[in-house]
């Protein structure tokens, strides 16, 4: 999308997620460190009907800020791209009051992105921390 990555399957389970955090009233934002990204979410919570004002960030918009809880889309699954930048990263992991839920790509992150500061987490949390993204759209989450 124009200079910046989207990546829709991803932007859908991100929705499907925020409509479980609202229908249980809970305070969340969604980061994503593509500003294409952050338009296509935003565009499909206001299809979904959801809020979606003051919800969807870029990372670096969202410096210096927090919330309850924390949608992250990292978007990309071939080339590490922003995910190199453990400063930017870094941001993006630390702005959570008490969770924080990361889309992304089982492969890619204990793959090609496993000596990233994500990668490192997603490895660090274990096989236990990974949820389907097919699970999220079923609505399979308690």
């Amino acid at each position: 999308m124009g200079h910046s990555w989207t990546n829709r399957q991803e932007a859908l389970i991100v929705v499907h997620l925020a409509r479980v955090y609202e229908s249980k009233h809970r305070s969340f934002r969604i980061i994503s460190p593509y500003d294409g990204q952050r338009s296509v979410i935003e565009n499909e919570l206001k299809s979904a009907g959801l809020r979606w004002e003051s919800k969807v960030f870029n990372v670096d918009s969202f410096q210096g800020n927090e919330d309850d809880h924390i949608i992250v889309s990292t978007v990309r699954s071939g080339g590490i791209g922003f995910l190199n930048n453990q400063r930017r990263t870094n941001v993006m992991l630390t702005r959570c009051k008490r969770s924080m839920v990361i889309c992304s790509s089982r492969s890619f992150l204990l793959g090609k992105a496993s000596s990233t500061l994500v990668g490192k987490l997603a490895a660090a949390c274990g096989e236990g921390a990974w949820i389907d993204g097919r699970d999220v759209i079923r609505g399979l989450l308690a």
